[in-house]
């Protein structure tokens, strides 16, 4: 399937492809309680089973977020079409030695998806247990583990939504952590709104270099997209950070700027 570049947030979440392997960027909890009310809603509405692996700290929101949505999710947790499993026992589950086992975690997490499989015809799944390990400073254990629910997925038929507490307008996550992450998704959630995003790169991408040559870089950034799709604004800042840092930091700063205005 090729990614619809043009599409929002809440309508490649409300209908995931299979196989869809997405992650959100937050530093506002508010949104992601948005993106996971959004995602897991819209799949218990069509009912599609729903199983989120989720913080203490971050459930009872979620639950709070899909019953202002009109879910029942007593009753659709009671007839197993809602599964809620605690992202840090789970981990501690599979990661005995530090790294996350691809038998244990296939046997638990593929187990759970399995057993929702059976009942439903299709299974979403929301999961922050890399944020846990990323937010530990685990970080190879955190890409690893993405790249077993990537394993996992090969074998069952699932969409997913992972999130990661951090800022994409943050000058140290263009250093290699925000690439490293993208290219084991298959999308990006970097903002709320991507269109004002999007022009607040345009416009300090126009401030910082001449008119014509920030046409021109735009242009090549637009035709050189990562395989993941995002927004635009998110693709020209990264092209930039790999081609032209010197640059990106400094549109990176205009952009900063003005969301902050």
């Amino acid at each position: 399937m090729i990614p619809n570049e043009d599409a929002t947030w809440p309508e490649l979440l409300r209908e995931p492809a299979k196989g869809d392997h997405f992650v959100q960027l937050y530093s506002d909890q508010a949104f992601l309680r948005e993106a996971v009310a959004e995602y897991a809603g819209s799949g218990l509405r069509r009912g599609e089973g729903v199983l989120i692996v989720a913080t203490r700290a971050h459930r009872a929101g979620f639950i709070r977020g899909l019953d202002a949505q009109g879910i029942a999710t007593l009753a659709a947790m009671k007839r197993g079409q809602l599964v809620l499993l605690d992202a840090d026992d789970t981990l501690t589950r599979f990661t005995a030695g530090g790294m996350p086992d691809w038998q244990s975690f296939h046997a638990l997490v593929g187990g759970a998806i399995a057993s929702v499989r059976l009942e439903y015809p299709a299974v979403r799944a929301f999961g922050e247990m890399v944020d846990v390990l990323w937010q530990r400073g685990e970080r190879d254990a955190a890409l690893r583990l993405e790249e077993f629910w990537n394993d996992l997925a090969k074998l069952q038929t699932f969409s997913l939504l992972c999130a990661y507490r951090m800022d994409h307008l943050d000058a140290a996550a263009y250093r290699g952590p925000l690439e490293c992450i993208c290219r084991r998704h298959t999308h990006l959630i970097p903002a709320r709104d991507y269109q004002r995003f999007n022009d607040a790169v345009i416009q300090a991408s126009e401030e910082v270099l001449d008119y014509p040559l920030a046409q021109m870089l735009l242009s090549l950034a637009e035709r050189h997209r990562p395989e993941t799709a995002m927004p635009q604004g998110q693709a020209t800042l990264l092209w930039l950070q790999h081609n032209m840092p010197r640059t990106a930091e400094k549109v990176l700063a205009q952009v900063r700027a003005r969301a902050a205005g």
